[in-house]
């Protein structure tokens, strides 16, 4: 079962049960609860991009950057690309769970990306989440 709680520091933990399936073509990792509307690369993607927009979040509130444009040069990607990701790491921990779940298939990492509210009650309301 996904859970999440508030850490003293104000971040937030995500835990979403996971499992490593190793297979012919390398390593793969698989969350437990796996949707049954999403195949697994999809899951598998989704998941990806969450974490990548937590990390990036995570560098951008540090001062290893100067700028977006600095940390964007770094990671070899141009600063829009970065500040879509970045928003994917402000996301409400109820939507990161249904991602992870797969009970949000027909939402897109794409449709994620233009949440610019980092309230999450706004966040609820504009994907239709109760």
């Amino acid at each position: 079962m996904t859970t999440y709680r508030t850490l003293p520091d104000g971040n937030i933990l995500v835990h979403v049960p996971m499992r490593l399936v190793r297979k012919q073509s390398g390593v793969r990792l698989l969350a437990t609860e796996p949707g049954a509307n999403m195949s697994r690369n999809e899951e598998m993607l989704n998941i990806q991009s969450l974490a990548l927009g937590l990390k990036y979040r995570r560098v951008a509130l540090t001062d290893e950057f100067p700028s977006r444009f600095k940390m964007a040069q770094h990671y070899g990607f141009d600063s829009s690309y970065l500040t879509r990701m970045i928003r994917l790491g402000y996301l409400s921990p109820v939507i990161v769970e249904k991602m992870a779940r797969g009970e949000l298939a027909h939402v897109t990492i794409q449709r994620l990306q233009q949440i610019q509210t980092p309230v999450w009650a706004e966040q609820h309301r504009e994907l239709g989440i109760e």
